[in-house]
Formats: C-alpha cells, structure tokens, sequence
C-alpha cells in the first residue's frame, strides 16, 4: 500500500513538472510567437486566420522585407510552426512588379502556400499556372494597411513548375515569372515542422 501511494506522489509530480516546462515555453502573444531575441521590433501587417492556425505577415521596422510566420494557438499560448522572409523587396518590387515565396505542406497547417507583395498598383490579379496540367487559380488579394498582399493555398496544384502572373484591371499581362518551388512540389506529403 506505502509503495502504490508513493508511485502515484512520484507520478504526479513527474505530470506536474512536466505541464509547468510545457507551458512556460509558449507565448502570450503572436508578437511573442514571431519574435526572436535580439530581433528589431516588428509591424504586424496582417494575420490571415484558417481553421489550423495564422498566417502573419509583417516585417522589421526599418528594414526592407517581408516576413511571414504560420503560428498556432493552443491551450499553452501561441507557437509559430513555419516561417520565411523575403528581402530586399524595393529590388523586387522593382523587376517584377510581385515578390513571391512559396511555404511547404506542413503537418497541422493550413499550408502549402504561395503568397507575396504586390508592388506594381497597376496590378489587380494574380494568377498561378501549373505548368505540369495546364491549371490555373486565381489569388486572393488581401489590402493590408498600404500593402497588398497576394495568397493562393496549393492544395489543387501538382508539381513543382509555375508561372505567376500579373494582370491589370482591363485583363492585360504585366507580369510573368516563372518560378521552380524545387525541391518541394505542390502535392507532396505534408511533413513535420523542425520548429
């Protein structure tokens, strides 16, 4: 009897310290979540919510770029699972009139997606190709602040070969870049984050 009651002292402690170093490593905030120490302090630009989670766009204050984050709430707080920053967006936005970044399937997410800035304001859709079956699908374009952002979920497209393009308001191409997400491809196996 004095050996069972000890077990279950020793495994309710065990629980407990484990609960307590669980939740004391997530974060209150999204702020928090997408934050790295030493890091300039951040603009949240827009946060897209899914039914698995956020997508935030934001970037550095003072620098050119833009990050995005996929970031996660549960009972502990938030935790970012995937992200990525495009840089030096003037030289970008410049060539092209869009910057592009592709994020990969991830367990648990509302991911893959493509996404980027549209810089050209002449640019009213986006559109994506797949190469591979011909298809295409259009962006959702999302006026964020004095940005505007441009998301397509890639959940219908195969491969890994694209073409994104720009068109104005009266249907004409500004825009066509070709675009290779290798190593990934669209409809590939959604893996586990390394976050």
């Amino acid at each position: 009897m004095k050996n069972k009651v000890t077990f279950i002292v020793l495994a309710i402690i065990v629980v407990s310290l484990f609960l307590v170093v669980k939740f004391s490593n997530s974060a209150k905030t999204i702020e928090e979540a997408i934050t790295t120490p030493g890091s300039k302090p951040i603009n949240i630009i827009h946060e897209e919510k899914t039914d698995k989670g956020s997508i935030v766009f934001y970037n550095h204050l003072g620098e050119n770029d833009l990050s995005t984050a996929f970031v996660k709430k549960n009972i502990s707080g938030y935790k970012t699972v995937y992200s990525g920053i495009q840089g030096d967006m003037k030289l970008v936005l410049n060539k092209y009139g869009v910057s592009y970044q592709y994020f990969p399937g991830i367990v648990e997410t509302s991911l893959p997606i493509y996404f980027g800035i549209i810089g050209n304001p002449d640019i009213r859709q986006v559109k994506i190709i797949e190469k591979k079956r011909n298809i295409e699908d259009q962006a959702k374009i999302i006026n964020a602040k004095d940005i505007r952002i441009w998301l397509i979920y890639m959940s219908k497209f195969e491969g890994s070969d694209f073409e994104i393009l720009g068109i104005s308001a009266d249907g004409k191409e500004l825009t066509r870049i070709d675009d290779n997400i290798s190593p990934y491809y669209a409809d590939q196996k959604p893996f586990k984050s390394t976050y």
